[in-house]
């Protein structure tokens, strides 16, 4: 099979209209549904990132609780230690009951200055803490192999002169496991400080309060049943590529350093900017140190291709800072759903109308396609050619009548010819028969429109012969004024019936279709189609708006307009894309163009007999004359449409002079008037 063959369904009008309707549609749908799938996620987006800080906050509130806790019991604490103070065994039984009354403290010492109490030694610290079984142990903290003297929780507090929360630490020698310190300085009478006590407590629990709110969120926004969510938090544990799929929380310290993070290999070894730093984004960068800032906020970020929300606030009895990090599409998750259902919905709705359009469509348009075979045939000389029948009262039945007149017309013109070849004045009468049928397809009443102020309007045509085959065309609707010039290539009978359908075609398709370049794509198809006859029509169509001025045009192989400017007394070609005139290629796309029309202008069209006219000395008219009999127009008054037209038919008639007419001439003018 030829791929002519194959392709030749889609050359059709009913299938070219359907097309552009579906395609039509499909835009709608695609822009409905990219609408509803855009603010969908930016719904989803909202709720996700504000449940996120909700978490957050609840988690900083608990978190805040705690240490408050801490502070007030140390606090409460201080005068029974200062009472004590000269039984220093009696620091045992203190630091115990601390931890007695207060479960979120997991050891506490009095830490005194070195000898203090002379017989104690240099160092003399009574620690509690809790050990297994959650028992809880006293010691002595100070020893030669931990010196606390030279500890951050010992020193700065007593630097600064005021309480302070240590950063997170691992303690060797005391607690054996992640901690924080509370430190608060003693003083004396005098307002020495005599000792350091200390609360410390466990960021075990702060760790796993971050991964349980994690698994939370993921398993609500996944829609993760129980054994989803245990596998869940294994992949969370022992998985680094759960950053890209799952949304996690870490709390960073005042230098950047992994104070809490889902992977427990970058606590306290690790810090931010080791890995922000290798991102290709400057905003990874901005979050670390708004965050070691105390700054809250909340910004998206662009990882290895992949975007993050992060939401971030402080914790700010700490001077730590936890981030929530969500993947965007995590956010986008259902959303993505609801438009899944909607373009299962949308395509199955495009298949429905669709196939209606395509039967509509086809129905309607079956008739063109006779209709063009049987010009086809009569261009051949098949004068008996059946012609569709036609129910309608449109432009159908308007076309189905020409063609039988005309058929009648040359019928007759023919038997004629061949029972009474001598007598020439009835060919002739019947030619201007067939002359004044193809007339009468044409404007003829002018003006046009006489109760609108905003355009003026004027067209004659000149054959050569008794028929020709050139057309102009013009018609209102929708407030556009849609006009067409052609030029069918050949002479006589046969151009006449390309020019008939050539306009009839302009009619029925500029009915449905608004663009120029659809239309003549539509009409190409038409003609094109069996066109044995190898018939083609150089063809220019407008459509201007009447209000704005917008002019929409395509050029089909015809000779470029002439726009004149009265008012600003200048004129110029309209410039036009060289495309192949209308029934040569079947399938050919006609590049469509646009510009705009002042009002005072002129748009001045004709055909090749215009410049192509020649006198005796076979010398031409040439557009060169054209500019010459337009230039003379800016000093006259009341320059109308049917002058421009007068003018050039009286320029052309007297250079022509006694030359006889070789092609026909047509001339349009459309003047956009100001009103």
């Amino acid at each position: 099979m030829r791929n002519t063959e194959f392709f030749k369904p889609f050359r059709t009008l009913y299938a070219r209209i359907t097309m552009w309707i579906m395609l039509t549609v499909l835009v709608v749908f695609v822009v409905i549904t990219y609408m509803v799938t855009y603010f969908g996620a930016k719904g989803v987006l909202l709720g996700s990132t504000e449940n996120a800080k909700s978490r957050m906050e609840i988690t900083n509130q608990r978190i805040n609780n705690v240490m408050q806790s801490v502070e007030v019991a140390v606090f409460n604490t201080i005068p029974e230690v200062e009472m004590s103070l000269r039984k220093p065994d009696d620091m045992y039984r203190i630091v115990r009951r601390l931890l007695e009354i207060n479960p979120y403290i997991v050891g506490s010492a009095v830490a005194f200055e070195p000898y203090y109490y002379k017989e104690k030694g240099e160092q003399f610290s009574p620690y509690a803490y809790r050990g297994v079984g959650n028992n809880i142990y006293t010691k002595q903290l100070g020893t030669t192999d931990y010196e606390y003297h030279y500890m951050d929780w010992y020193l700065i507090p007593k630097l600064l002169k005021k309480n302070y929360w240590s950063e997170p630490y691992y303690d060797r020698g005391g607690g054996e496991q992640m901690m924080t310190t509370y430190s608060h300085p003693l003083y004396d009478k005098k307002g020495h400080i005599f000792a350091i006590l200390t609360a410390d407590i466990s960021l075990e629990w702060v760790s796993d309060l971050l991964r349980k709110n994690d698994i939370e969120f993921n398993r609500k926004a996944l829609e993760l049943d129980v054994d989803n969510e245990q596998e869940l938090q294994a992949e969370m544990e022992n998985d680094s590529s759960f950053f890209y799929h799952f949304a996690y929380t870490y709390i960073i310290g005042k230098g950047g350093t992994y104070i809490s993070h889902p992977l427990r290999d970058r606590i306290l070894a690790d810090t931010y900017f080791t890995y922000s730093y290798s991102s290709k984004d400057s905003i990874d960068n901005l979050i670390g140190y708004e965050m070691i800032d105390g700054k809250a906020g909340m910004r998206t970020v662009d990882r290895d291709g992949t975007k993050f929300v992060v939401s971030y606030s402080p914790i700010v009895r700490t001077g730590w800072s936890m981030a929530t990090v969500i993947p965007y599409k995590l956010i986008t998750n259902r959303s993505a759903k609801y438009a899944t259902i909607i373009i299962g919905v949308m395509l199955f709705g495009l298949l429905v109308l669709f196939a209606v359009c395509r039967s509509i469509l086809k129905r309607a348009t079956r008739p063109l396609t006779h209709f063009a075979r049987s010009a086809d045939n009569i261009a051949k000389g098949d004068l008996n050619a059946s012609l569709p029948q036609i129910r309608t009262r449109d432009e159908m039945k308007h076309l189905h009548d020409s063609f039988a007149m005309m058929q009648t017309s040359l019928k007759q013109q023919i038997e004629e010819l061949k029972t009474v070849n001598e007598q020439k004045g009835r060919i002739e009468g019947e030619l201007k028969v067939a002359s004044d049928i193809q007339m009468s397809m044409l404007p003829k009443i002018y003006p046009p429109y006489p109760d609108r102020q905003d355009i003026d309007i004027f067209g004659s045509l000149t054959p050569a012969k008794a028929v020709g085959g050139d057309l102009f065309d013009f018609y209102i609707r929708d407030e556009k004024l849609f006009f067409a010039i052609g030029d069918v290539s050949g002479k006589g009978v046969p151009a006449s019936l390309v020019m008939a359908v050539s306009r009839t075609l302009f009619r029925i398709v500029s009915s449905h279709l608004d663009e120029p370049s659809k239309i003549m794509e539509q009409m190409n198809e038409a003609l094109s189609d069996q066109n044995d006859s190898n018939m083609f029509v150089t063809l220019f169509i407008g459509s201007l708006d009447l209000k704005t001025g917008h002019l929409d045009y395509c050029n089909g192989g015809h000779d470029a307009p002439l726009l004149i400017n009265l008012k600003e007394k200048k004129q110029h070609l309209l410039s036009c894309k060289s495309n192949l005139p209308v029934g040569v290629m079947p399938g050919f796309k006609f590049e469509p163009q646009e510009t705009d029309v002042d009002t005072d202008t002129l748009i001045f069209l004709y055909t090749d007999g215009l410049t192509e006219a020649e006198n005796i000395d076979h010398q031409q008219f040439t557009e060169t004359r054209i500019f010459n009999v337009a230039q003379e127009l800016y000093g006259a008054d009341a320059v109308t449409a049917h002058v421009v037209v007068e003018r050039m038919t009286d320029a052309v008639s007297r250079f022509v002079g006694d030359a006889e007419q070789s092609d026909d001439l047509t001339m349009l003018a459309i003047k956009r008037k100001s009103i």
